[in-house]
């Protein structure tokens, strides 16, 4: 049996080999439905940890809510920019990743953003 931090190198492994789990399995030896059962047990600690760390999702309600058939545009967003500190919004989540948006960012933009993530 392997604890949960096993399991967490077992599934680092997967996610970098780009195979499907079927055959990262296959290759590991590892039983598929036993793969199948801590992956659901690594999320649902990530889930309890990040309700522990206090983190609030952002939730967009309302009328402005994008058609799920419409394309988002955006922007040009510029490949390196040196944010000057207090000029930016910075989220942390969880995972230690970190999104840095300058003041003043269309709202309109930051949100097709989060909800390319979903």
């Amino acid at each position: 049996m392997w604890t949960l931090q096993q399991f967490e190198e077992i599934f680092d492994r997967y996610q970098s080999s780009g195979l499907r789990i079927k055959e990262f399995c296959r290759n590991e030896s590892i039983v598929e439905s036993r793969f199948y059962y801590w992956q659901k047990r690594l999320q649902e600690h990530n889930y309890r940890t990040a309700r522990e760390s206090g983190f609030v999702p952002i939730v967009f309600t309302g009328s402005n809510s994008l058609p799920a058939n419409k394309a988002v545009h955006q922007k040009p967003i510029p490949v390196h920019v040196d944010p000057i500190p207090g000029n930016f919004l910075e989220i942390v989540y969880p995972n230690g990743v970190k999104v840095r948006v300058p003041i003043g960012t269309d709202p309109t933009q930051l949100r097709s953003l989060i909800l390319l993530t979903q």
